[in-house]
Formats: structure tokens, sequence, C-alpha cells
């Protein structure tokens, strides 16, 4: 797990978008607990049955209503975890924001960036993310270690290496881990396998710190007719804004609503074409300036993000995954861009909305990822050159 993992504690009642009181959930009850539900009786056990229906065999809690879990109480507590204790909530609720996936036959623990207090635990801070090993008993299956695994689990650390190698821009990480995963994707899949990725490996690595030649890159790459950069601002908007579609009821009366009211709009904004008009412009008034002067919180994002977000398991391709993965990364910034753009600056508090409001609607969205790399894998040294502009 990453270190910033250790340590994180739920706000609940104070956090400002309190996932018991969110509409865009859906809370499934795994079979265990709901069967513990079946028995309980009484009062309680017939109100939490009323509240949860079963779909296909899958047992979720009902639509939330008013904008909140229906068994929240009125002073902001949960029902089950009040009257019957921690041991009586389901998968779902005992865990979030806290993940676990299983990688080279390990268990990986993580928290998801779609929950404000871990954005704020896990990216602004400016030490690096270091990553440690330790010895847990858990209650889940971990497979074995699928074909080259190890193999990519080296990938992942150089990748690591990369984005936290500070004499680099955020830029020029990006368009380094572009290069080493074109090279890595030319690796044959079969017994020269692990030859090849370590060749790669050795050669990168000696590249790392070799004065200018990020600067030479970039002159290779020539420019860009800022008219190419407002269509591949367009695209992002559009592959972002269709995630993000806020729901049909936004809760009334507490913060989140207004998040979702940005979001709505930035949405219109895309449908309507009205973002074709600012994008280009907030982005370079808003989001340049912030990433600039906060490098280390998108290093620690692409440091995080490459671990948790699994696009490097079971790859196929490592220039179409590596295309997804930096594409969701321009989303985002844009995003971020649209839900703002009537702000003259932008803070943390605000650049923390738009992470993990993305995050919340987006990267769950294995679709997503695959379309940004569609769009992206064949030029995407030149889109991030041109996307990012002065950002440095």
């Amino acid at each position: 797990m990453a270190d910033s993992v250790h340590g994180f504690q739920c706000t609940m009642g104070a956090c400002e978008d309190n996932c018991c009181r969110n509409t865009t959930w859906s809370i499934s009850v795994d079979e265990h607990t709901y069967e513990k539900y079946k028995t309980l009786g009484g009062e309680i056990g017939q109100h939490i049955m009323d509240c949860i229906e079963e779909v296909e065999g899958i047992y979720n809690f009902k639509e939330f209503d008013h904008g909140h879990c229906p068994l929240l109480t009125d002073a902001g507590l949960c029902m089950i975890h009040k009257d019957l204790g921690e041991e009586y909530l389901c998968a779902t609720c005992i865990t979030y924001p806290r993940v676990w996936n299983t990688f080279n036959g390990k268990a990986e623990h993580w928290l998801s960036l779609s929950c404000p207090d871990v954005v704020r635990w896990v990216l602004y801070r400016k030490k690096k993310i270091t990553y440690t090993e330790f010895p847990a008993t858990l209650n889940i299956d971990i497979p074995p270690a699928t074909p080259f695994a190890t193999e990519l689990s080296h990938v992942r650390n150089f990748l690591i290496e990369i984005v936290q190698y500070r004499k680099f821009s955020i830029k020029e990480k990006l368009m380094f881990m572009g290069l080493v995963m074109r090279s890595f994707s030319k690796c044959p899949r079969d017994d020269k396998f692990s030859k090849s990725i370590n060749e790669v490996l050795r050669t990168y690595r000696s590249n790392l710190r070799v004065s200018g030649l990020m600067a030479d890159l970039q002159r290779n790459l020539g420019d860009i007719h800022p008219d190419n950069r407002k269509q591949i601002f367009l695209t992002l908007a559009q592959t972002a804004s269709v995630s993000a579609i806020p729901p049909k009821k936004i809760p009334i009366g507490i913060t989140n609503s207004d998040y979702y009211s940005l979001m709505a709009a930035f949405h219109n904004d895309v449908a309507d074409k009205k973002a074709e008009q600012y994008l280009v412009s907030v982005f370079d008034r808003l989001i340049v300036p912030y990433v600039n002067a906060n490098k280390y919180v998108f290093e620690n994002y692409l440091a995080y993000v490459i671990v948790s977000s699994k696009f490097l398991y079971n790859v196929d391709d490592f220039s179409a995954a590596y295309s997804g993965f930096a594409g969701e990364f321009l989303s985002m910034l844009v995003f971020a861009a649209g839900l703002f753009n009537a702000n003259q600056s932008i803070s943390h508090d605000e650049m923390i909305i738009a992470i993990y409001l993305f995050h919340r609607k987006v990267s769950h969205s294995d679709l997503l990822r695959k379309q940004l790399s569609e769009i992206f894998t064949d030029n995407l040294l030149s889109i991030l050159l041109c996307a990012l502009g002065g950002i440095k």
C-alpha cells in the first residue's frame, strides 16, 4: 500500500459531500449481510428490509430519498451502525473509500480518489508517495500471479520513478512516460519478453538523466496549430461531460448540491457547444498557473493513479494503455476548467472538488479510458504537448 493510505480516517458528518448524502451511488448489499438482515426481525429488521430491493438477484439499497440514504438518521448517523454495530454494515459501506485490488499474487490496499477527504489526504502533501509491503490476514482470495505480472510490476515501478523525478516538469514526466510505453509496446510477448522489457528499462533509466533530452523531443514534435488545440479540448470535454451527467434529482439543502449544479452547467455547455468559446482560454487562465504552482499535487496524482487504477493489469497494448491513462489525466484538467470557468482563479478546495467529482463519475468507467485510448494512441505525444500548453 501507499504510505498515505495508513492513518486515513473518514470525517463522517463533517465531510462536505458525505457519501451517505449522495444521490449518485448504487449501494449493493452482499448476500452474507443480506441474510443477516433477514434474520434480525423486529422493527429495525423490518425497516432495513423495506429499504432493500432485489433486481435480477442483486440486492441494493433503494434509491436515496431526498438526497440521503433512507437509513441515515436526522442526527446524520447510520441507523445500522448506531443501533447494531459496525459488524452489521454491508461490505460496501464498511470499506469505502478503502479499496483492495490483487496483482502479481499479492493484495494491494488503496483509497479511492472519489472521496474528497482522500484527495486531501493522499495528494496534498509535499513529500513523495512511497509504497510498503505489510503482512495482513484478509478475507479475500488472492489469485496467483498471471504470466508477465513480474515484468509489469517492473514497468509500473519505473513509471512511478519517472513521475517522481523532480527535475522533470509535469509535461516532461508525461511525455517521457509516453516514450517509454511506446518502446514497451514493441516488446514481443514470447519467451524473450522479460529480456526485452529489461533492455528497455536499462536504456530509459540511463536516458532519464540526460540533459536536454526532453527539450530536443519537444523541438522535434514542432508547433501545433491553435485550432487543433481547440479540437483536442472539445474531445476531452465531451468524454468527461458524458460520464459526468449529474443525477436527475440533485440533493437539496446540502453542500454537494452546489457541486452537482456545476456539473450540470458544464454538461449543458458542452451539449450546447458553449464550451467551445471558453475551454482553451479558461484552461490557460486557471489550470496552467494552478498546476505550475502545485506540481507536487499532480506528481502525487500521477504516482497514485499508476498503482491504484489497474491500467497496467494484464495490459495487451502498452501504448493504448498509456493513451487512456494520459487522456484521463487531461480530461480531469479540462473538467476542472469547465466546472470553474467563471472564476478568476482556482483554490485548493475547488481543485479538490474537481478531482473527486471526476473520479466519482469517471474513474470507475473502463469504457471512458478505452475511448480515450482509441482517440489518442496514434499521436499522443503531440497531443500532450499541444493540450498542456504552458504547464511546466
